[in-house]
């Protein structure tokens, strides 16, 4: 029944023919073979330039996003809430869900009949889809399972086979079943000082900065890094103040939020921010009423976390 719906929404010679809860970006190519369903209420966006090979099964009652540049190899499935950033890899027969089945609920009892009474529970049935969530630049192995829950930090790599069941953490190299470090891909630190120009500081413009190669060439030379609506640095967690040294590119004033403030930005050269900082590692930004994750709305000279 589930193939039938899918068919209607992508027919097999017609693919661009999508439902208005299917959201495809530019450049995106989708195999005829791959069957793709939102429910009613749902989400799937393809954020551009994106990948699905064939066969790939993708379906949703809630939200699943595919980053940018992001592509996804033959025989894929990806269920209930899934997010994945930008320019990540996924080989062939990569399985995610952010839904299970309960074997432990009433041991007892069979495990369909577990599902169906987790279903059936107010407060369980809120609670069954836990998201799962891909960082930017990951590569995905042939095989690998990634379960409910699951975080994926930004530039990790799954080994074939692999069966991720605990978060992970960023620029990790998982292999097994369950998957278990086997070592890091770089020396990951949180630092005191970011700027645009050098390569070592790049892994530390953690998301929703655009450091591809690409846009690297772009954007350095204007002196900067370009950001979306929403972006996160990896710095230090002891410092009282944060400056931030950035130019908006849209003509019209931007208001940036940073832990419970606002600073609305009116310049058309660069200007340095002063905030309260928060005692985090992630420090995390977004335009205010923004929420476009593709476009490009600043560039960053430099960051940093002062005492």
């Amino acid at each position: 029944m589930i193939r039938k719906i899918y068919r209607k929404i992508f027919p097999r010679k017609a693919p661009s023919i999508t439902p208005n809860n299917v959201v495809i970006g530019e450049n995106c190519s989708i195999d005829p073979s791959s069957l793709i369903f939102a429910a009613k209420n749902a989400k799937i966006i393809f954020s551009g330039n994106n990948y699905i090979g064939r066969n790939v099964e993708i379906g949703t009652e809630g939200l699943i996003e595919f980053g940018t540049n992001t592509s996804i190899q033959d025989r894929s499935i990806i269920l209930g809430d899934v997010e994945i950033g930008n320019f990540c890899t996924f080989a062939p027969n990569i399985y995610i869900s952010s839904g299970r089945h309960y074997y432990d609920f009433i041991p007892n009892y069979y495990i369909k009949d577990q599902d169906e009474l987790n279903s059936n529970d107010k407060v369980r049935s809120k609670e069954h889809s836990k998201k799962v969530i891909i960082g930017d630049d990951c590569w995905l192995g042939i095989n690998s399972v990634i379960m409910s829950g699951v975080t994926i930090g930004r530039g990790s790599v799954i080994g074939a086979n692999a069966v991720v069941t605990k978060n992970v953490e960023p620029f990790s190299v998982m292999t097994g079943a369950p998957a278990k470090l086997l070592k890091k891909r770089l020396d990951f630190i949180p630092k005191s000082f970011l700027r645009f120009d050098n390569d070592n500081d790049l892994p530390n413009f953690y998301s929703g900065l655009f450091v591809d190669l690409k846009n690297l060439k772009e954007s350095r030379f204007e002196n900067g890094i370009f950001s979306s609506s929403k972006f996160s640095f990896y710095m230090i967690n002891n410092g009282n103040k944060l400056i931030l040294k950035i130019k908006k590119i849209p003509s019209a004033n931007l208001i940036l939020l940073y832990n419970n403030q606002e600073i609305e930005l009116k310049n058309n050269g660069y200007e340095t921010l002063s905030f309260n900082a928060d005692q985090v590692y992630y420090h995390h930004f977004s335009i205010k009423n923004e929420i476009d994750k593709k476009s490009k709305f600043l560039l960053i000279e430099s960051i940093e976390i002062l005492n």
